[in-house]
């Protein structure tokens, strides 16, 4: 028999429905005072899809944009890095070599950016492809791609539906 107490109430069920999806309109919304995008006031160089799951994904626009498409997920942790510095450079004057366009990202539609993965621009995660938890993103990763690593690899396609 099920204890009363641990099946969830209807009262539950309507809250999380609001949060999930009244909540994620404003989210959506709100993205550009968003504290994880960086540098602070720069939220218009991100595009986020309808759908798309950021949770508490840093997103790095110093030198480029940010597009996140359709039903992407992005899961805990995620570092979404356009953001460099001329490594050619020293002291003071390497922290303010900074470009400041050129490392464009593109999250596809339907992608899934894994737990504490990094993603460095410029590049391109194609349409449903999926990024391991803890791998470091490099280069473009088709579509349909399951990538791992450090720097991230190919490890298996994904049949097309």
């Amino acid at each position: 028999m099920l204890d009363s107490d641990a099946m969830p109430r209807l009262g539950d069920l309507a809250a999380r429905k609001f949060a999930t999806c009244f909540v994620g309109r404003i989210i959506r919304r709100t993205v550009r005072e968003h504290h994880y995008v960086f540098p602070p006031g720069c939220g218009s160089a991100v595009r986020i899809g309808p759908g798309a799951v950021l949770n508490d994904a840093l997103l790095n626009v110093s030198c480029g944009s940010i597009t996140i498409g359709r039903d992407a997920m992005l899961a805990h942790g995620v570092s979404i890095l356009t953001g460099t510095h001329d490594y050619r450079m020293f002291g003071a004057d390497r922290r303010y070599a900074i470009p400041d366009r050129g490392y464009d990202i593109v999250v596809g539609e339907g992608a899934w950016v894994a737990s504490n993965a990094t993603v460095l621009g410029p590049c391109r995660i194609g349409d449903h492809a999926v990024v391991a938890a803890g791998s470091v993103v490099t280069s473009d990763v088709a579509a349909y791609t399951v990538v791992a690593g450090v720097p991230a690899r190919v490890i298996s396609q994904i049949p097309r539906p």
